[in-house]
C-alpha cells in the first residue's frame, strides 16, 4: 500500500482531523481546569490519554504518508511543502517523546495546529524535487532538519514563557497559567531544548561546510547567513544565560529572533525558488 499524500487524500484528511482533535481537547483542558502540563502518555489509573494518543496516532499516520512522499524513486523529495511537513511533524513527535519526562505537552496548542496546516498544504499542493544526496549531505539535511524541529518547539516554549512571566508581573495568575508549570521549570525546559537545538544547528553548519562545494554560493548565500545569524543568536544566549543570568523576556525574544531567522533562511530561500523562481532548490 503506499502512503503517498498525493494518492491517499483520505488518509491525510483523517490525520489532519486527528491533530485539530488533540489541539482541541488540550485547550478544552488548557481552559477549563488547568491540568494540561500534568498532561502525561499515561494518566494516573494506567490508560493512556486522550490527547496524547490522539496526537501520537496522528503522527504515526502522518509518518507513514512521509516515508511514501519523501523517499521516492527519484530520491529524497525536499521540497518546500514536503519539507515543512516533515519539519512540522518531527516536532510533534519530540514533543510527545519530551512529554515523558517534562511538562511540554502545552506546546501541543501551537504545534498540533502547525502540523494539521502543514500535512494539509503538503497534501494539497504537492510538489516533488527529488534528488540523490551523498552520505555526507544526508546527514546534513539530518541534523538540519532536527536543528529546525527543536527550534521550533523552543520558539513555542518561549512564547508560553514570555506570556507567563508578563502574566505573573502583573499578577495575573488566571487562565492559562493554571496550566503551565513554575516559570522556574518553564525556563529550565527551555534553556535545555536551546542547548540540544545550538549542538544539532552546529552540526548542521560544520556538515554543510564540509560536504557542500560552496555554502555561500549566490543560492545558498541567504540561507547560509540566516542559519549564521540563528547560531549566533542561540550562543548569545546561552551564554548571557550562563554568565549574567539572563531569562524571561530576554530569553523569548532572543529565541524568537533565532527561530524567524532559520525559518527565512531555509523555508524563506525554499519559498522564493521553488515557489516564486519555479527553480530547483
Amino acid at each position: 500500500m503506499s502512503f503517498s499524500l498525493l494518492d491517499n487524500p483520505a488518509i491525510g484528511i483523517a490525520t489532519i482531523l486527528l491533530y485539530a482533535a488533540s489541539a482541541w481537547l488540550l485547550y478544552r483542558r488548557t481552559a477549563t481546569d488547568g491540568s494540561a502540563y500534568n498532561e502525561a502518555p499515561a494518566t494516573a489509573n494506567g490508560g493512556p490519554s486522550v490527547v496524547w494518543l490522539l496526537a501520537l496516532t496522528a503522527a504515526v499516520i502522518h509518518a507513514l504518508m512521509l516515508l511514501g512522499s519523501t523517499f521516492t524513486s527519484s530520491g529524497l523529495n525536499l521540497s518546500f511543502f514536503n519539507s515543512l511537513s516533515v519539519t512540522a511533524w518531527l516536532a510533534v513527535v519530540l514533543t510527545l517523546l519530551l512529554n515523558i519526562g517534562r511538562p511540554v505537552i502545552n506546546l501541543g496548542l501551537f504545534l498540533f495546529p502547525m502540523a494539521a496546516i502543514a500535512l494539509c498544504l503538503s497534501l494539497f499542493f504537492a510538489y516533488h524535487n527529488a534528488s540523490t544526496l551523498a552520505p555526507g549531505m544526508q546527514w546534513h539535511v539530518l541534523t538540519s532538519v532536527i536543528a529546525y524541529a527543536l527550534l521550533t518547539i523552543s520558539a513555542g516554549q518561549a512564547l508560553l514563557v514570555s506570556l507567563q512571566d508578563k502574566r505573573l508581573k502583573n499578577r495575573n495568575t488566571g487562565g492559562i497559567l493554571r496550566a503551565l508549570p513554575p516559570l522556574k521549570t518553564m525556563e529550565t525546559v527551555l534553556f535545555q531544548l536551546l542547548l540540544t537545538c545550538f549542538v544539532f544547528l552546529s552540526l548542521s553548519l560544520v556538515t554543510g561546510f564540509l560536504f557542500l562545494d560552496d555554502l555561500f554560493a549566490q543560492r545558498l548565500v541567504h540561507k547560509t547567513t540566516l542559519s549564521l545569524v540563528a547560531w549566533l543568536l542561540i550562543a548569545v544566549l546561552l551564554i548571557g544565560h550562563l554568565r549574567w543570568g539572563w531569562r524571561g523576556q530576554k530569553a523569548a525574544g532572543f529565541t524568537l529572533g533565532a527561530f524567524i531567522s532559520l525559518l527565512l533562511g531555509y523555508f524563506g530561500s525554499k519559498f522564493v525558488i521553488e515557489l516564486l523562481l519555479s527553480a530547483p532548490a
